[in-house]
Order: structure tokens, then sequence, then C-alpha cells
């Protein structure tokens, strides 16, 4: 017998237009049988069959096949002149027995039913959604401000969250808004016709489908590709095809509850051995050593004499849409020869400065605001010395100097461990105006 998958989706909402489909499928021969990967139809003659579709009370989202509690409400529903096609989730699909078959519930029954449903689904859509947006926010705005908001990717997952955060907050006032009405009506005497076909397929596809779209575009911006970038497309495929091979198999709610929950547990391994891959890649070809600091906008030698070699260099850079940040730091050892391998922490001499660009003022205050001393005495005023918007020196408990520089579009935090003199300040800031990431 002929078959055909159809994944067309309803909502709760929908029910009597999910039957009202089903009733048109069966006047063209196509005869509802089961949930599989969609709803299956078989090919039949046309016949003018009456379809009701309940939402069970007891059932839950993890059922994929009618449990106990299901079939002993289909033996109930059978005695009224309803027979049981099949369930999935709380959607119970009925065919009508009886020319005399009566409702199987009451009108305010079916709304409380249908209205409990769609809440628990929307809580638990958007509390997670909520939780994750706020959590990320909050990393945004305290510890990881200065890192964050030069990554692409970061902010591309706060894009992404908050867009889903609006999507569920508009969700629900619309749910509120059809819990009202449809309230109103019962109490006036008519009773609802729950109608309308879901968006849920759009709606499914329309986040996946902003992140590539975005994800491109900040590729695109940066001029150049992420790695990162692809994380989320990996981890979409693993949950594509459990979520398919559910949907198929069709366990019971207590295995599918074990299904999902190994299926997590091995989703967040495949994640950290693609992220470990990821990041052990991307640190194989990191800036470090010294032969590297030639790349360097500036290093020691540039503004005073140096004695010995470079031991080590090592380079950061982020960039986002948003503006960059790089951090370098160069450590000279004053006694080491090319030929010596010998090196000794006292005679060290270390540089260490951030460069942070933007064209955005806010984020350059905050950023200032960061990095500014938290103490109760005044550091030092620099402003005239760099001939900037701001500029202060101060001193950290272990004899470091540490100058900070405001520009209009620009921070400088330099940290070294012998005090800039005048002349030297004039060299930095003629090595340092020009450098654009």
């Amino acid at each position: 017998m002929k078959k055909r998958k159809i994944g067309i989706a309803f909502n709760y909402r929908s029910c009597d237009a999910f039957a009202e489909y089903l009733h048109e499928q069966s006047l063209r021969g196509w005869h509802f049988k089961e949930f599989r990967l969609g709803m299956v139809f078989e090919q039949g003659d046309p016949a003018d069959i009456d379809y009701t579709v309940e939402v069970f009370p007891n059932g839950t989202e993890m059922d994929t096949r009618p449990e106990a509690s299901t079939e002993e409400y289909a033996e109930y529903c059978e005695a009224a002149g309803w027979k049981l096609i099949d369930s999935s989730r709380k959607f119970c699909v009925f065919r009508r027995t009886r020319e005399d078959a009566a409702p199987i519930v009451e009108p305010a029954e079916r709304f409380a039913n249908i209205r409990k449903a769609e809440w628990l689904l929307w809580l638990s859509g958007a509390v997670p959604v909520f939780l994750l947006t706020a959590i990320y926010l909050a990393q945004l705005f305290t510890l990881n401000f200065n890192r964050w908001i030069f990554n692409n990717l970061m902010l591309l997952v706060l894009l992404f969250m908050s867009l889903s955060s609006l999507e569920r907050i508009t969700e629900g006032i619309l749910l509120l808004h059809w819990s009202v009405t449809r309230g109103r009506m019962l109490k006036e005497g008519t009773v609802p016709i729950y109608g309308k076909r879901s968006l849920w397929p759009f709606k499914t596809a329309l986040f996946p489908m902003l992140f590539l779209i975005a994800a491109i575009f900040f590729s695109y911006y940066q001029k150049e590709y992420s790695p990162l970038y692809v994380i989320p497309i990996l981890t979409l495929i693993p949950l594509l095809i459990v979520t398919a091979l559910i949907s198929f198999l069709r366990p019971s709610r207590n295995d599918n509850w074990i299904y999902q929950m190994a299926a997590g547990i091995c989703i967040f391994f495949y994640l950290t051995v693609i992220l470990t891959a990821v990041v052990l890649g991307a640190a194989s070809g990191s800036e470090t050593a010294s032969d590297h600091v030639k790349d360097f906008p500036l290093v020691q030698a540039d503004y005073r004499q140096m004695d010995g070699m470079i031991i080590s260099g090592n380079a950061d850079r982020m960039k986002s849409v948003l503006g960059s940040a790089s951090h370098f730091y160069v450590t000279y050892d004053t006694e080491a020869s090319e030929t010596s391998s010998t090196y000794s922490e006292d005679t060290s001499d270390n540089l260490q400065y951030t460069i942070y660009q933007s064209r955005h003022s806010w984020i350059l205050d905050r950023l200032w605001r960061d990095e500014m001393p938290k103490q109760k005495d005044l550091p030092e005023d620099r402003t005239r010395e760099w001939d900037a918007v701001s500029a202060v020196r101060r001193i950290n408990g272990s004899n470091i100097y540490c100058e900070l520089i405001r520009y209009t579009d620009r921070i400088w935090i330099i940290s070294s461990d012998e005090s800039l003199e005048d002349d030297q300040v004039r060299i930095i800031h003629e090595k340092l105006e020009h450098v654009s990431y």
C-alpha cells in the first residue's frame, strides 16, 4: 500500500485545524495512520472521515506513542464513538466510529487542557532561554567585557540569545492574548474554534538560518574565517540525527528520557573533542616566541638602549565588528647572548601593553572605568605628556609602572619594569599612533 510522510506541524491551539487537515486528506484518499518522522498517510479510497484531535492532559512532551494512561483514555473515548488512531506528545488523534458520537470533553475542559499544554510548552522553552540570555549578558557586562566585546563569535551568540528571548516574549504575549480572548468567548457562551496552522517549522528554521547569515556577515567583515563558527553547525547535525531517530523508533516515555540523556552526554563529549581540536589548532598557529616579535608594534629597544636579547614574545589579537583588542608581552634577558641558553628572572626586562580600538565611545568609556586604578591615592596625571584626552600613571605593589592613555578612538595600557621618560613617551606615541587592527 502506498504511503507518504508529511512534515506539517500543528500546535495545541490549532488542534481543530489539525483535525480539518486530516479530514481534507481523507477526502483525497490519504488516510492518517501514525506519527513517525512526521505524519504517515496511507493511500486508499476517498472517504468522508471525521477526525477530532484532543490534547490529553496526562500526556507529556516526551511521549512518542500511546502510553498506558493514553490507552485507558482511548478505551473511554471508544465507548463514546471515537477510536484512537495514534498519539504523540499530548496530541491524540481520533476517528469517528458512530454517527451519534458525543464530544469527548466539554468545551470548558477542552479549553483548559489546551491552555495548560500551551503554557507548559512555552515555559519549558522560555525559562532556559531567559536564564542563558541573562547569564551571557551578565558575563558580558561584568567579568568578560574586555574579551567578549571584541569576539565576533560571542557577540553572535549574544545576538542569537537576545533574539530568542525576544521571540519567546512575543510568543508569550500572543499566548496571553489568546488565553484571555478564548476564555471570554466561553463565558459568553461561544465555543471557540481552535484553528490556524502553526508556523512551527518556519520558526524552528528561522534562528539557525539567522545565526548562519550573521556568522557569514561577521566573517566577511573581519576578513577572515573563524573555525569556531562551524561549531553551531556541528552541534545542530547530531541534534537533528537524534531527533530523527527518536521520531522513527518511537520509544516509550521512560526510554525516551534515557535516549535523550545518553545523546546529551555523547554530544557533550563530541563538542569537547571538537572544541579541543579547534583551540589546539589555533594555539599551534598563535604568535609566540621571539621570531614573531619583529611584527610587534613596540618592543623595549624601540625607545631605549637594550642589552641582551629577546627570549619570549607573545601576542593575542581579537577583532569584532565593534573594535579590536591587542595584547603584547615582550621579555628581554639583559645578560643573555645569542649563544647562551640560560635565563634568569633577575636579569629579565618585561614590557606588557594593550591596544584597545573602537569607534564606539561607550565601549572605551567602559574599558577606561575598568582599567582605572581602584585606590584612594590619585594616580599621576600624564595627559600633557601623552597629548591625550586623558592619561595617568601608577605604580603597583610589584614596582611595575603602568601608563593608561585614552584617545578618542583608542586606549593604550603600557606596563614596564622602568618608568617612561618624556622622550621615551614621544617615541612610543609615534610608534603606536598609526597602529590599526
